[in-house]
Formats: C-alpha cells, sequence, structure tokens
C-alpha cells in the first residue's frame, strides 16, 4: 500500500490530464490502482467485522471508475484527479449510505459517510425518522468523538421549512438538510505517513451509528 506512489502519479494525472498522457503512463497507473485496491480491500475487512450489512460485498463493486463519465464535453478533462471507494451493501452505487474514501493530492484525501444526495423519497423517509425519534439523530452528531473528527453535515439547506413541518419545529435545521454526509480531510503530509492506513478504521466505526439511522430509515418494511 504505497500511498506516496498513488499521490505521485494523481498529482501527474492533474497536471497532464489527457488520453495521450494516461496511455503513456499505462503501468504507473495500473501500479497506483492496485495499491489504492490494497487500502480499500483493507478497510473494507475491517468494516465487515463491525457492519454485518457489509458481508459479501467485495472491493471491486466499491471502486468508483477514474474516467469521468462525462468526459466528452468540449474542454472537459477525461479523468478525476483522484481515486475513490464507496463502501456499502450492495457496493458504490447503493441506495443505503456510503463508507467513503478518498485519495486525492492538494490536501484534498477524505474519508466519510451518509448519503450525499438522497432521493425525493429517501429524503422524505429520512425526515419522518428524525421526525419520529426527536433528539436521536443530533445526539450522534453531539457525541465528542464524532463532532471532533467530522463536525456536521455538509449537505445544503433549503431556506424555508420543509413541507409538512412547521418553522417552529424543534428539529428543523436536521429537516432543512438535502444531504446528510460527514467528511474528514487530510493533509498529503498525513496521507503519506507510516500506519496512516491502520488509522482509519477506528473513524470508519465512528460513522457507523450515522449509517444506522439513515439506513433505518430508507429501509423497506419487511
Amino acid at each position: 500500500m504505497n500511498i506516496p506512489f498513488i499521490l505521485s502519479f494523481l498529482q501527474q494525472l492533474q497536471q497532464h490530464n489527457s488520453k495521450v498522457w494516461m496511455d503513456g503512463h499505462r503501468d504507473e497507473y495500473l501500479q497506483a490502482k492496485a495499491y489504492f485496491v490494497e487500502v480499500v480491500e483493507y478497510q473494507l475487512a475491517q468494516l465487515q467485522q463491525i457492519d454485518p450489512s457489509l458481508h459479501g460485498v467485495n472491493v471491486q463493486e466499491c471502486i468508483f471508475r477514474i474516467n469521468k463519465n462525462d468526459f466528452s464535453k468540449k474542454g472537459e478533462a477525461p479523468y478525476k484527479g483522484h481515486f475513490g471507494a464507496g463502501i456499502s451493501p450492495g457496493g458504490r452505487h447503493s441506495v443505503f449510505a456510503n463508507y467513503v474514501l478518498v485519495l486525492e493530492p492538494g490536501n484534498r484525501s477524505r474519508i466519510g459517510g451518509g448519503i450525499r444526495k438522497p432521493s425525493t423519497k429517501q429524503l422524505e423517509l429520512i425526515r419522518e425518522e428524525i421526525d419520529y425519534n426527536p433528539g436521536q439523530l443530533q445526539q450522534l452528531l453531539d457525541e465528542p468523538a464524532f463532532k471532533n473528527t467530522f463536525g456536521g453535515f455538509r449537505g445544503e439547506q433549503t431556506r424555508v421549512t420543509p413541507k409538512g413541518y412547521d418553522k417552529t419545529h424543534p428539529e428543523l435545521d436536521l429537516l432543512r438538510y438535502k444531504g446528510f454526509q460527514v467528511l474528514h480531510f487530510f493533509s498529503d503530509e498525513e496521507v503519506s505517513q507510516p500506519g496512516f492506513i491502520e488509522r482509519l478504521p477506528a473513524l470508519f466505526r465512528l460513522v457507523k451509528p450515522l449509517h444506522d439511522f439513515l439506513n433505518n430509515a430508507i429501509a423497506e418494511p419487511s
């Protein structure tokens, strides 16, 4: 798991983001990707010990393609400048909450979790869960280790009170969110230090209660 190699490759990719450059550096790309796969394999194995919903998930289901889906747009660089993974029941595109892992140079590497862009129905169900269980989500967010690591949600909030709720609702601030993702960023120096990968499972464990809340809200009734 050679993190400095991954960051070095991605730095070069960001500077020379073209198919011609990638074709000429295919071996370096494959090596960097292989190192990233090892990182995700380790995190997945650790997460499977604390989150039974991840049993049966494999690493290939979790890793995002480095190719941009919209690279054909005029002037768009064809590749992302990072490696990313979304660890969730069903893989990276699951409807359930995702454990996020991204390696990106420029002090942009990050981990986290949640649901960044819930569907209209998911958002409705999450708001209902917040309403039915007043204080529960806020208590999770206020847990000292969680708050010190992730802060609060990074999603946008509606400017108006969501339909069906009163503007005096005690959970109004949470009800106004349109996304429920938390992230913690690392400097390139931190990411490159020995033992960095082994630090991450403890941080992912902090996200597990949030995932339990969100997944319970959006799960289909049995």
